[in-house]
């Protein structure tokens, strides 16, 4: 028998499939396995520490239970949800065992893997759901526990739903045990023997992303499947950190603040890319916010999510947190981040089966410790949530769970018409009684004076003192609310952009 032939047929490629809101979806069947001679060898073998007990299986999509052994040839069974599968130990002690694709059940699953010589492993409390992937910098990786003082009745919340799993990993953890081990390379397996998938309790939840934590939470509350919410995220991250190492050196990029591009790509998100996942929510920039390297930032980061997608091997949503107004020193220390914004709407604009959750409004406030990290990650949670719901799950309205995004410039007599979708009943000012925050220049960068008003339910009509190339919106150094009020009669904020006329 070509071991190597039925390894390839039955383990090697990754068929994945839906994304949550498609129901329908099934895979083809898997291939009946050719019969085989098991001579009953003793077999020692280990199991990716991204399997494990209490986790959340991506639905419609084959699943890969994987690990390794130095007993090449050796035959290793597994049985999940009534269907038993085997497969060989590769030349390169290597082993993949692939499962057929299941619909979502909260029903508690046991994956059983063994040789027939050997010990047997069991994880149990298994749930089939979606799997969903938390990535980018410190405002990502700010763990619930930090932001409870602000929402004191939220600690009732922590742990209703069963049918929530969190994989919680560290940015300390890596930095501090680089110099130990080559993370230069992307890791097979989790890096820290103690990193597992756990039950939606207390212990656990407060120590995973506030983002993650709360849009988890809160999309259970209107879609009923279990989600298994993964955490990669990395304060100080720069994005060529967290890209593919292919894509770092095609982009140029040589060192990075903690020494090695793609280190936190290696460590905290390659050793998931085995199996499919659901989505990703992404929230970095800030990193980005100085001395010009917004100017690539919006096609890096587009290169970055085409290359999850294709290693992931599907096109899988993308959640973009557009960053917060930072104001106290962020005006010196990040006096780029309305252009970071800028450059995430346009990323958002490019990037296909992209949302943008607008987060500007829930920043740092006067009398709060730290202007770099602010506390209010629930609106932001709640607002992926929400995106997801109505984009994905269906079980609300695009319309009115989504912030006003301009999808049309035009001119008008000496006037601009900015249109926009997802307003709701229609568009309305957030605070205030005149419209603020829009900004324009001439073909010359010279400001214009700008006279905005809303003037029906989807429609912006501004009032030029001259002839505008680029129209702006939140574009202002602080970019404080106060300066932008724009927003949805169901009041999602209008983001920050640039448009040329």
């Amino acid at each position: 028998m070509n071991y190597k032939r039925f390894i390839s047929c039955l383990c090697a490629s990754l068929m994945v499939g839906s994304i949550a809101g498609c129901q329908n979806f099934a895979p083809p069947t898997l291939e009946a396995q050719p019969e085989i001679e098991d001579p009953g060898n003793e077999i020692k073998y280990t199991i990716s520490r991204t399997i494990g007990s209490n986790m959340v299986v991506q639905r419609n999509s084959y699943f890969n239970v994987f690990g390794w052994s130095e007993n090449k040839g050796g035959i290793i069974y597994g049985e999940f949800m009534g269907e038993k599968r085997y497969c060989v130990i590769d030349d390169n002690g290597e082993w993949s065992i692939q499962f057929s694709s299941h619909e979502a059940t909260t029903k508690p699953q046991t994956i059983k893997i063994y040789p027939l010589n050997g010990k047997t492993t069991k994880f149990n409390n298994v749930l089939v759901g979606d799997v969903w992937m938390v990535s980018g910098q410190s405002n990502a990786e700010m763990n619930l526990s930090a932001t409870l003082p602000k929402y004191p009745e939220y600690i009732k919340e922590i742990g209703k739903n069963n049918n929530i799993r969190l994989f919680v990993q560290t940015r300390e953890y890596v930095v501090t045990t680089q110099s130990e081990k080559d993370y230069s390379v992307p890791q097979k397996d989790i890096i820290n023997d103690v990193w597992t998938w756990r039950k939606n309790e207390a212990e656990f939840a407060n120590s995973f992303s506030a983002v993650g934590y709360y849009f988890a939470n809160e999309l259970s509350k209107k879609a009923d499947i279990p989600l298994g919410m993964v955490m990669s995220a990395a304060g100080g991250a720069v994005l060529h950190e967290l890209m593919p190492q292919e894509l770092a050196t095609e982009c140029g990029f040589t060192s990075s603040p903690c020494g090695q591009v793609s280190l936190f790509y290696n460590t905290l998100m390659h050793p998931f890319t085995k199996n499919s996942i659901t989505g990703m929510i992404f929230y970095q920039g800030e990193s980005e916010a100085n001395v010009g390297q917004y100017k690539n930032y919006a096609q890096n980061l587009e290169k970055t999510v085409a290359a999850y997608r294709e290693i992931w091997g599907v096109n899988f949503p993308f959640i973009n947190i557009q960053l917060a107004t930072h104001l106290g020193d962020s005006l010196t220390a990040w006096y780029e981040l309305p252009n970071i914004r800028a450059a995430q709407f346009n990323a958002y604009r490019n990037i296909d089966n992209s949302y943008l959750v607008v987060s500007r409004d829930q920043a740092f406030q006067p009398g709060d410790p730290d202007w770099a990290h602010p506390f209010y990650k629930f609106e932001i949670g709640k607002r992926a949530a929400d995106i997801a719901a109505s984009s994905l799950y269906k079980v609300s309205s695009v319309d009115y769970n989504q912030s006003p995004e301009p999808v049309d410039i035009k001119e008008d007599g000496n006037d601009i018409l900015v249109e926009f979708k997802h307003v709701g009943d229609g568009l309305k000012l957030l605070t205030g009684n005149q419209l603020k925050g829009f900004a324009a220049e001439d073909s010359e960068g010279r400001d214009i004076l700008v006279n905005a008003e809303i003037i029906n339910s989807k429609t912006v009509k501004l009032e030029l003192s001259g002839k505008a190339k680029t129209v702006k919106y939140c574009m202002m150094p602080d970019g404080s609310i106060s300066e932008a009020n724009l927003g949805s009669s169901t009041d999602y904020p209008a983001p920050a952009f640039e448009l040329s006329v």
